[in-house]
């Protein structure tokens, strides 16, 4: 079938060929390196939240000792601060409406913010209104930090109608003059509750890494190929 044609080594195009294909297996590569490290976070996250909670302050003082405690159970007791109350924008299934993250006092001079859930935009005026002592179970989560490109376009204070866009927390409590730790606790899910639903923290990671590697060795098969058909001239 070749038998017409004779390969001409091109210098240029396969400098140009062997850079490419070098870049796009690096790429792939590290995509499969990528799709193992999703793997474990995954495994390490499913594994975390079904443990039992442990004390907040044991949690906030390894997080701050540098061990990554995302995601971890943890229960605190303190008094709730209703007023101070902050509504962060989000979404589930589409429908857009807030999330209800209410300052909890646990010590004359901390203040731990709690997301206590969900309601949708129709319904944020039905949830309850938390007030005077309480005990709280959830999962401790770090504060929400945007970088370049994603902190030009999104803004984080509030809107014109009180909506936050960022989950931060010291940002939040900046406003009333609170003190409080750049973390937050997920609350979950109380049973007869309607609004704020919790129990809400998103779990599913994506992880389109086996993906994205197909398609970077896939281009550079393609890469190969199209060299090839570059280095054959007729006889």
């Amino acid at each position: 079938m070749l038998s017409g044609y004779r390969f001409q080594f091109r210098p240029a195009l396969t400098v140009f060929a062997m850079a490419a294909l070098g870049i796009l297996v690096i790429l792939g590569t590290w995509q499969l390196q990528r799709l193992e490290w999703k793997r474990g976070l995954i495994a390490k996250v499913e594994e975390r939240v079904s443990s039992e909670p442990i004390p907040f302050e044991q949690a906030l003082d390894r997080s701050e000792a540098g061990e990554d405690m995302e995601y971890t159970p943890v229960r605190l007791s303190g008094e709730w601060r209703p007023h101070n109350e902050a509504l962060v924008f989000g979404a589930i299934n589409g429908k857009p409406g807030a999330f209800f993250f209410t300052p909890l006092q646990t010590a004359p001079d901390q203040t731990i913010f709690i997301n206590r859930g969900f309601a949708p935009q129709e319904a944020t005026n039905l949830a309850d209104i938390k007030d005077g002592p309480d005990d709280i179970t959830g999962l401790f989560r770090t504060s929400e930090t945007l970088s370049p490109p994603a902190s030009w376009f999104r803004p984080t204070k509030k809107s014109a109608d009180g909506l936050w866009f960022v989950r931060d927390p010291q940002l939040m409590a900046s406003q009333s003059g609170m003190q409080t730790p750049p973390y937050y606790i997920d609350q979950f899910e109380i049973p007869g509750r309607e609004w704020p639903k919790g129990g809400t923290t998103r779990l599913d990671f994506n992880n389109r890494h086996l993906e994205y590697a197909l398609t970077w060795f896939g281009l550079a098969l393609t890469l190969i190929g199209v060299w090839i058909a570059f280095s054959l001239q007729k006889r």
